[in-house]
């Protein structure tokens, strides 16, 4: 099973993403992707700085896949896609809105299909199928069972988000603009001052959501961790570890122990809370429950 690092979500400092990824060259993970998902007017890397960073890894021994934005809702947006579209080497490239199907031949160039494209179901999956799509990053509201079904019954080599926050939305309107009385237009970059999301919480003061610019996360952390041999057995073949601003090499380390049998579930989870930098864990979905949910393997069954 491959061990695949997803695409950073949050605005941070060039200089931030640049010593990222270099760490990420030296950490055992088998796939990297790199792009942009949330906002193209995030101020941290070129597509220059993309290029850079996709060949340094490759060189280290990587895969890399260059991960679309989820929305494209003006031209700004649309250029930026073709421009990463359109970057020179071997990189597959993971779409996570449609039009990206319209930018490229999947005889020329590798593509996915990313977590933010609704494959919910085998119907679905035959049709991306059809245009030449042989690995796709299901939705992260789907549970075990939905995945089970969808790849005994279309034989599609199947990715599953592991652990981070949970992409939940993603709207054409700037959350973070928004909470400064701002329109996305009149962006200030405000997200930058929150490297792993701002945190919503109830009139109660329970943590409910994180917003990220553009998009709304989970609260909590969403961790699969002590289902690793589950997603094995129901034919996943990649698990992906979504980047946060600390410990993300020591997440990674967790992971790379887990899938190689080295590492027990219950000792995972307990190494994995020490780098937590959110409010507690959730799993929900995947056993299905409520999504914020946190349901240990003996109480799912697997």
């Amino acid at each position: 099973m491959e061990l695949t690092l997803g695409p950073v979500l949050f605005e941070w400092r060039r200089d931030e993403l640049l010593k990222f990824y270099e760490e990420a060259s030296n950490w055992p993970v088998d796939r990297v992707y790199l792009g942009e998902v949330v906002c193209s007017k995030k101020t941290g890397l070129t597509p220059k700085d993309i290029e850079s960073i996709a060949w340094g890894l490759e060189k280290a021994g990587k895969k890399v896949t260059l991960s679309s934005l989820a929305v494209v809702s003006n031209e700004d947006e649309l250029a930026f896609t073709r421009r990463l579209a359109q970057m020179s080497g071997s990189f597959s490239m993971e779409a996570n809105d449609m039009s990206v199907l319209n930018m490229i031949n999947p005889i020329e160039k590798e593509i996915f299909a990313g977590p933010h494209i609704t494959t919910y179901n085998a119907p679905s999956i035959e049709f991306l199928k059809s245009l030449g799509i042989k690995r796709v990053t299901f939705p992260v509201e789907l549970p075990r069972d939905s995945i089970a079904f969808a790849i005994k019954n279309t034989g599609i080599f199947g990715e599953v988000f592991v652990h981070g926050r949970v992409p939940l939305a993603f709207s054409w309107r700037c959350y973070t603009s928004r909470a400064y009385n701002l329109s996305k237009t009149e962006c200030r970059h405000h997200c930058g001052k929150y490297p792993d999301g701002m945190e919503l919480k109830t009139m109660d003061g329970e943590p409910l959501f994180a917003i990220n610019g553009t998009s709304v996360l989970s609260s909590k952390t969403y961790t699969l961790v002590e289902f690793v041999e589950d997603l094995s057995s129901i034919g996943v073949k990649a698990i992906r570890v979504s980047p946060q601003s600390r410990c993300t090499g020591k997440i990674i380390d967790v992971f790379r122990r887990r899938l190689d049998g080295n590492l027990s579930a219950e000792e995972g989870l307990r190494q994995l809370a020490e780098a937590n930098t959110t409010p507690g864990y959730c799993n929900g979905w995947y056993t299905g429950a409520a999504g914020k949910d946190y349901v240990s393997p003996i109480a799912a069954g697997a």
